[in-house]
Formats: structure tokens, C-alpha cells, sequence
């Protein structure tokens, strides 16, 4: 704790302020809902609300997105223009950074120009004591508060840290760092039994109020990259490598090497964090090696790396597999995205037996499994889609997913929005986005899921109308429908929502409606929940944001449950 706490210090004191320069930073259209388009890189650091991304198009860079949410690696993001995006694709952000302004003793009170700046950084380029990092960081302080019942509080208090220090001093090494400080507070009421002596009485129900406060610190990135040399890096600590996002945070050292421009190998040595609170668990060991190949030219692009892992739990294997991912242009209009995971380890389930006598002395056969580590060949994780583009305005994608589901050991989501986010994940989809005219789009995904444990297949549909300009009240609306069926829940939820600024590229404000109707399999009381949103975001200047969400619910018993998230955002 105390290295850790050391290593945020450093990075903190090694703030400075400059003059800003602009460079591309490339991300790629992970998802598109109804509303929004997700677009992730590997750092959102420099991007801020209210920016516009680009499509390189014939070497012409198109307006296509605003950023109206982000995340440290993801943007939710608003269309604008005419041009209908499709997931993989690329988009770019004009990043503006910081550079530090070169020391020159003051002779003259008159201002530099941007050439004498270029020929002091020259001449200081010998003097390694007066070069400093570019600095891309941010710190944020959230509250969540969440009124399950009429007896129990959630307080829920962040403090978010995120820094990123590349070449430090202008030396081999760069640092990065992505740290939460979680204050929770529940405060519950709750009856007990207590004994009252002083009235001669047994017991009575008495009211208690619960507190309870926890504090958790979770590391997500804290790791120091070295650069041997133009093609190869080391980096320890605790780090995600892009090659290998699916298994996730690597506890150790990872080495990259680039061959020619188009091929990165790599490998890893290391341990898992811990599932139950993401703390260091050296009984968790692993290694892996990868191999990426990449290709870019205009809009055509080709994408392949191929990875083998070898997981331990207590030094003995618990798996062992190759992950596959491949995307590309099979046609001009036709893309490819394909991803596997084939497990070569397992166990096989083997009944014993043996012979005992009973209380009357007869026979008596005792049976059990073990499980016995056996090799094997095993298709355990699979997602492909094809999206392609029949007309300039249409665009549909196919894809099948089987994937193994996400389990959340923490979500703000609430329970309608878990329940569509577990139930229309897996099986076969089918989507659509079309704009027959600028005033409004269509668009909808149909889906369908058969597994031997559901006694009935799984439908799932959605389809929504949105306009991006409602003539004479200058908003944004969407309207949307989607229904469920499944093997223990049917439902419909209809829902609409409006989008403005209040004040132009300073306040944005989001306000939602969603009528929701469930029944359970296993429950005869169905759901029946009326959800309002409303969101506010207030661009105080380029580095600082403030932004606030309600959400209320009121259900068939006119119970009112909320939950407000309050954020404030500061760059550096």
C-alpha cells in the first residue's frame, strides 16, 4: 500500500502546465443503441464532452459524432451529419496536449514567438534537468446515492485518479495509473427483538437503524513501461494489454516486440487479481505469448492476433487456451468480425463405486464422482458478426454470439436494465439503422436464443425512431419499444426521451420516460414500473464538468424508489 501510495505522489507532483498542440488519437464504434454510439480507444485522455470525432474518408476527415459522456477508455456519443457508422469502425479525436514551455531567463518584457520557442528546445535539448512529461490526467469525486426501499439508503462516494506519463523527463520510461477510492455507507432500518427488564417484558419490536461504512481502494492500472528501443517495450505492473483485453488485468511483467510495421509478438508472465475484492492473488498465476497482425489503407483494414494462455489456481492448471481474433473487408460493403476462445484442458466427470455393508449386514453400494484433468480440444467462447451496406443509408448487420454471460459483482444498473442486458446478450441478431430522410432514423434488432437448459427459445426485439432535429422546439427525440421472451420473464417497455441544450456547448440536459410491464415465470405478481430520468451537464470550462442524473421509479403499489449520481470531472 504504502509503494502504491508512493507512486500516485510521484505522479501528482510531476503536474506542470503548458501550451497545447493537437495529435490523433484513433478509436474504434464498439456499440450502437438507439440513442447512442459507443466508441472506444485505448484512453480517453484529451477527448472532452462536446468534442467532435472524424471519419477519414478519401483522406477527408467528416464530421460524425458528438461526445456526450465518457468513460477513461469509451464515449457515449450523439450522430451528427448524414453518414451511418457501423461497429469496428474508425473514428479520430484532435487531441489537444500539454507541452511544457522551455525555461529562457527573462531579458525582455516582450512575448515569445513560436520560433523562438523551437529554437530554445533546441538548445535546451542538451540539458536533460529542463525536460519535462506531456501530461494527460484527470481526478473525479462522484456520489451515488440509491433508495432501494423505505427503510434502506445506499451512499456510495468515489474518488477517481487517472494519470497517464509518457517518457518521463524525456527519458525510456512512462508511467500510468487508474486508481478508485470507494467510501460506502448503508444505512438501513430495521425491527429486532430486544429485552425490556425495567416493564417486567420478555421482549418487543423495537426499530433499529443499521450503519454501516466500508472504505475499498481498487487498482485498475498502475503500471511503469520501459522503452528498450523503437520496436521493443517491457511494462510491469498492473496493466491491460490491447492485444489481450479479453483476459482481462495482468499482475506482472509483459514484453512487445514489433516486427517490421504490421506484426507486434508479445508475451506475459504474471497472476490474475483476485475475484472477490481485485487485490494481488499470487495463487492465481498465468503466462501467455501473442502474435498481432494489422494492416490499415484508407478504408480498407485487416486485423489478426491469435494468443495462448496458461492459467493456475494454487499450482494446478486450471485453464489452458488459445484466444482467436480476426476482422477485415471481405467486400467493399462487407465487414468481418469474428472472435474464439478454444479451451485445451478440462475435467471429465468419472463415477466410482464401492461395496459397504449396511446396519442389517446386506450389501450397500456408495456412489461419487471425481473429476479427472484430462486434454482436450473444446469450442468454449465464440462471437462473429457480419455487417454490410446495401444502399448509402441502410446499413444491417448479422451476428451470433456465445459468448459466455457477465456477471456484475457491482452495477448501478437497475434491475429492468440487468434483466435486458443478461436475457438479449447470447444467441443470433439481427439489426438495422436506416435514414430514408435527415429528419429522422429507424431502426431495430431482432433476436433469437436456444440453449438445452431454456425450456422455450428466447425472442427478444426492439425498434425506435429517432429524430435528430424536432422542428420548432429545437430537441432531439427518440422513441423506442422493446419486448422480451424468454424462458422465465415476458415484457414489454415503451419509451421515449428528449435531448437539448440549454445552453449551447455549455449545458446539456437529457430527459427520459420509460413504461415497463413484466411477468415472471415463478412469480404471480407482475411488474409494473414507471421509470423518469433526468440528466444535466454543465461544461464549465475545457477541464472542468459537472454533471448530475436522477432516476425515479414508481411501481403498481405507487412505491417511490430514487437514485441520484453526482459527478464533478477535472483534467490536468
Amino acid at each position: 500500500m504504502k509503494l502504491i501510495l508512493l507512486f500516485i505522489s510521484i505522479c501528482i507532483s510531476t503536474l506542470v502546465f503548458g501550451q497545447s498542440t493537437d495529435y490523433i488519437s484513433k478509436g474504434n464504434v464498439s456499440f450502437i443503441s438507439s440513442e447512442h454510439v459507443y466508441v472506444q480507444f485505448v484512453n480517453t485522455g484529451g477527448i472532452q464532452i462536446g468534442d467532435t470525432l472524424f471519419l477519414l474518408q478519401n483522406k477527408i476527415y467528416m464530421p460524425v459524432l458528438i461526445v456526450k459522456n465518457l468513460s477513461t477508455i469509451s464515449c457515449a456519443c450523439v450522430p451528427v451529419g448524414n453518414i451511418l457508422l457501423s461497429v469496428t469502425n474508425q473514428v479520430l479525436a484532435k487531441i489537444k496536449i500539454d507541452i511544457t514551455p522551455v525555461f529562457i531567463p527573462e531579458k525582455k518584457k516582450e512575448s515569445l514567438s513560436v520560433n523562438d520557442l523551437a529554437i530554445a528546445n533546441a538548445i535546451n535539448n542538451k540539458d536533460e534537468l529542463n525536460k519535462k512529461p506531456l501530461i494527460d490526467g484527470r481526478i473525479s469525486l462522484s456520489s451515488y446515492l440509491n433508495n432501494t426501499s423505505d427503510s434502506t439508503i445506499n451512499i456510495s462516494n468515489r474518488l477517481n485518479l487517472s494519470l497517464k506519463l509518457p517518457h518521463i523527463y524525456n527519458s525510456k520510461f512512462s508511467a500510468e495509473c487508474y486508481v478508485l477510492l470507494n467510501n460506502k455507507n448503508l444505512n438501513k432500518l430495521d425491527n429486532q427483538l430486544v429485552l425490556d427488564t425495567s416493564n417486567n417484558i420478555d421482549s418487543i419490536n423495537k426499530s433499529v437503524n443499521l450503519k454501516q461504512t466500508t472504505n475499498e481502494l481498487k487498482i485498475y492500472n498502475l503500471s511503469l513501461k520501459y522503452d528498450l528501443d523503437s520496436t521493443t517495450s517491457f511494462i510491469i505492473g498492473r496493466k491491460i494489454n490491447i492485444n489481450m483485453a479479453n483476459i482481462g488485468a495482468v499482475d506482472g511483467l509483459q514484453v512487445e516486440k514489433m516486427i517490421k510495421k504490421n506484426i507486434i509478438i508479445g508475451a506475459l508472465v504474471g497472476s490474475r487479481p483476485d475475484y472477490s475484492n481485485y487485490n494481488i492473488n499470487p495463487s492465481l498465476l498465468q503466462y501467455g505469448a501473442f502474435a498481432a497482425y494489422k494492416t490499415q489503407k484508407e478504408s480498407d483494414f485487416t486485423q489478426t492476433s491469435l494468443a495462448f494462455f496458461n492459467q493456475f489456481n494454487h499450482r494446478k492448471t486450471d485453464r489452458r487456451f488459445a484466444y482467436l481474433q480476426h476482422s477485415n473487408n471481405l467486400l467493399k460493403k462487407v465487414d468481418l468480425f469474428c472472435s474464439l476462445e478454444i479451451d485445451f484442458f478440462g475435467a471429465k466427470m468419472r463415477q466410482d463405486s464401492k461395496i459397504t455393508k449396511n446396519s442389517l449386514g446386506n450389501d450397500s453400494t456408495i456412489y461419487w464422482y471425481n473429476r479427472t484433468p484430462v486434454n482436450m480440444f473444446d469450442l468454449t467462447s465464440a462471437y462473429v458478426s457480419l455487417r454490410f451496406r446495401p444502399l448509402k443509408n441502410l446499413l444491417m448487420s448479422l451476428s451470433y454470439d456465445a459468448r459466455k454471460n457477465i456477471y456484475y459483482y457491482e452495477t448501478f444498473k437497475n434491475i429492468i436494465d440487468s434483466i435486458l442486458d443478461k436475457e438479449t446478450r447470447q444467441g443470433m441478431r439481427f439489426q438495422f439503422n436506416y435514414r430514408p430522410l435527415k429528419l429522422f432514423t429507424w431502426g431495430g434488432n431482432f433476436g433469437y436464443r436456444s440453449q438445452p437448459s431454456d425450456s422455450v427459445p428466447a425472442l427478444n426485439g426492439n425498434t425506435y425512431l429517432y429524430f435528430p432535429q424536432v422542428p420548432f422546439i429545437n430537441v432531439s427525440a427518440n422513441i423506442s419499444a422493446t419486448v422480451l421472451n424468454s424462458n422465465y420473464v415476458h415484457g414489454i417497455i415503451y419509451g421515449i426521451s428528449m435531448s437539448t441544450d440549454i445552453v449551447e456547448g455549455k449545458i446539456f440536459s437529457e430527459l427520459e420516460y420509460r413504461n415497463v410491464n413484466y411477468k415472471f415465470k415463478y412469480d404471480l405478481i407482475p411488474l409494473h414500473e414507471n421509470i423518469a430520468e433526468l440528466s444535466l451537464s454543465w461544461i464549465v470550462n475545457k477541464k472542468l464538468i459537472i454533471s448530475t442524473h436522477f432516476e425515479g421509479t414508481i411501481d403498481s403499489n405507487n412505491n417511490l424508489k430514487g437514485r441520484l449520481f453526482f459527478n464533478i470531472s477535472k483534467r490536468f
